[in-house]
């Protein structure tokens, strides 16, 4: 009886597995296109938790995916104990859908058009009277992100030799929202419970956009040791709390990372949701709370149900 861990990023899920390790908690690596998965016989006894990422393309992995979601359905068949199930992996790989169901579930985000040719993405601009941003549909790491003031520029990229496509041919145009003060929040929760919130100083990178230049999934690596950036707020308050609790058990998603930024009238906008999420261990020590230990002891619990 173990815990299956479904991944592409050996680094990403290196810090879990040292956390599992301390808990005696029996687990297996489960890396998509390296583990010797047969689907052609019923799963072994356990639980399994998806981390698979939407950047997953950038790393040489581009189907890894749809090979996650062909075995999170085969899991389904079998009954198996899911974290993070099929519909979590839908939401990682798409903000489109993101934004619907985030919309849904009374949740604010920018005003965005969806795009699936150079002609549309061009056209797109037609609905936006301030700067606005492109960004991949499928992304993370701030692919596809940059900023236009008008339809022209936007004309000039999108005709040029850089422009970049995104991976499954979905363009995103969306409002710059002009954020105050220049930081971003990012929302943890585990076992769909809130369990703190990170502010990230984007300072630097605001110039481009304050949410994804500042390159959340990259900077939360466990690899990075700049943690002068993040700071988890103490006794932190949010009305909206609620509706992302909401949100994430209406779509079935147990671990998982929420952005959002706040604009100069002070209004929040939530751009983006992670279900592969990973935690700034330099931040984590000035508080004495720690994400992977925290997702290790879900684990735990979840295994010893099924026992």
């Amino acid at each position: 009886m173990k815990a299956y861990i479904i991944h592409e990023n050996d680094e990403w899920t290196l810090p879990l597995k040292v956390e599992l390790k301390a808990l005696g908690v029996e687990f297996e690596d489960w890396h998509v296109e390296k583990a010797n998965i047969d689907l052609g016989k019923n799963p072994p006894e356990g639980i399994f938790y998806n981390r698979m990422s939407a950047s997953s393309h950038v790393r040489g992995h581009r189907y890894a995916p749809e090979f996650t979601a062909t075995i999170l359905n085969w899991l389904k068949n079998h009954k198996k104990r899911i974290i993070n199930n099929g519909n979590a992996l839908a939401l990682e790989i798409s903000k489109s859908l993101q934004y619907l169901r985030l919309n849904e579930a009374g949740i604010k985000t920018p005003k965005s058009v969806y795009c699936n040719n150079k002609d549309q993405i061009i056209k797109a601009a037609e609905h936006f009277s301030k700067p606005f941003i492109t960004k991949h549909n499928r992304a993370g790491r701030g692919l596809g992100v940059k900023l236009f003031k008008n339809k022209d520029e936007l004309k000039n990229y999108v005709s040029g030799s850089n422009f970049e496509d995104s991976v499954d041919g979905i363009t995103i145009l969306q409002d710059y929202i002009e954020a105050d003060p220049k930081v971003i929040h990012r929302v943890e929760f585990i076992d769909s419970k809130f369990f703190y919130t990170v502010q990230v100083d984007a300072s630097e990178s605001f110039e481009l956009c304050p949410a994804d230049v500042c390159n959340i999934e990259e900077q939360f690596c466990p690899t990075n040791p700049d943690g002068n950036k993040f700071m988890i707020i103490k006794e932190y308050k949010n009305p909206e709390l609620t509706n992302y609790i909401k949100f994430l058990q209406q779509n079935e998603i147990e671990i998982a990372g929420i952005e959002y930024m706040t604009d100069v009238q002070g209004v929040h906008y939530t751009y983006d949701v992670n279900t592969n999420t990973n935690y700034n261990s330099v931040a984590e020590k000035n508080v004495g709370m720690f994400g992977m230990k925290q997702i290790a002891i879900f684990l735990k619990e979840e295994l010893n149900k099924i026992i």
